[in-house]
């Protein structure tokens, strides 16, 4: 009994000193970040963006892999069943840990026990984009458009996919204005932006990085933002609350890992991701993008994404909003 007590003390010893010379190897091989959408949206956008500077920060190799399907739900799942050692995050949004779990009756997930918070990216808001061939240059004359009598025309808005940022903004917009506008849900926002860009749809509720090219290229009208202000890279472009008033709906971005990495390596990429934000590159590529940088540290990033759950929760209820 001596014996077994003295090895099994030893072995509690060896693995607590070890704990730390782990965390402070890591990352040892590539790590991945899951995406789950399409790429070519702003959750991909976003993604890339850390992903090539953490990569250069920690001197491995950083995989974004696109597990799109349902709304997000697919991508997010198959990251909270990853091992839990550090080397596979997933780019969370709004959409995939606030929207998901209340849009869907079993998303197979949950967005708080099945995951450890590290750091959050960026916020943004949405934009309200039309075609630029459609006969509106303001908020006001799309309003006047959609409250006008149209037998036989369809308005419609594109979505990334049920629960997306863009999803969400079109109801909560349809919800406040009682416009009659028809949901058109795509399995990314980069099917949507297409059809958008080719007139197959009226309207958009875009992410900032997905929308913004083609605002500056004169392929969209950008009509509204969704924060409650205007925006300094889009002065000219209202907020939708000034026509609409109390309408507001942000997106955050942010990394997580599943449930049980340790948290030497959580403080240790919540530190990279600090790092990251801070460095003039990447904090100018968000900022042209439409996106404001965020950080925060992981205990502050989990209680936000505790709060938003209830926040979204009430806003699927009142608009009736279901999974497609």
């Amino acid at each position: 009994m001596k014996h077994l007590l003295t090895a099994m003390l030893s072995a509690l010893l060896f693995a607590a000193a070890a704990a730390p010379v782990g965390a402070q190897d890591f990352p040892s091989r590539p790590l991945r970040i899951i995406v789950p959408y399409p790429p070519g949206g702003g959750t991909d956008r976003v993604a890339r963006i850390i992903g090539e500077k953490l990569a250069e920060q920690m001197s491995q190799p950083v995989v974004i892999e696109n597990r799109a399907g349902a709304g997000g739900v697919v991508g997010t799942e198959a990251s909270a069943r990853a091992a839990p050692d550090g080397y596979t995050m997933v780019l969370g949004s709004t959409a995939t840990h606030a929207v998901n779990p209340s849009l869907y009756s079993k998303p197979g997930y949950d967005p708080i026990a099945d995951f450890v918070a590290i750091s959050p990216l960026a916020t943004t808001p949405a934009i309200l984009v039309v075609n630029a061939s459609l006969q509106v240059s303001s908020l006001q004359e799309l309003l006047a458009m959609l409250r006008a009598p149209r037998p036989g025309v369809s308005m419609t808005f594109a979505s990334a996919g049920a629960g997306s940022l863009q999803h969400m903004a079109g109801e909560l917009f349809k919800s406040m204005t009682k416009a009659d506008i028809l949901h058109v849900p795509y399995k990314g926002a980069a099917p949507a932006m297409t059809d958008l860009l080719a007139g197959h749809v009226t309207m958009a509720f875009d992410t900032m990085p997905s929308a913004m090219p083609h605002v500056r290229a004169g392929k969209l009208k950008a009509l509204g933002i969704s924060s409650p202000k205007r925006v300094p890279s889009l002065p000219d472009v209202p907020a939708i609350a000034e026509f609409v008033p109390g309408y507001e709906l942000i997106t955050w971005y942010g990394l997580l890992a599943p449930r049980g990495v340790p948290a030497p390596i959580v403080e240790r990429l919540n530190g990279e991701v600090r790092k990251a934000l801070e460095s003039r590159d990447v904090a100018d590529k968000l900022t042209q993008a439409g996106l404001d940088p965020m950080w925060s540290g992981s205990a502050e990033f989990s209680a936000m994404v505790r709060a938003d759950v209830p926040r979204m929760r009430q806003l699927i209820q009142a608009s009736g909003a279901k999974a497609d």
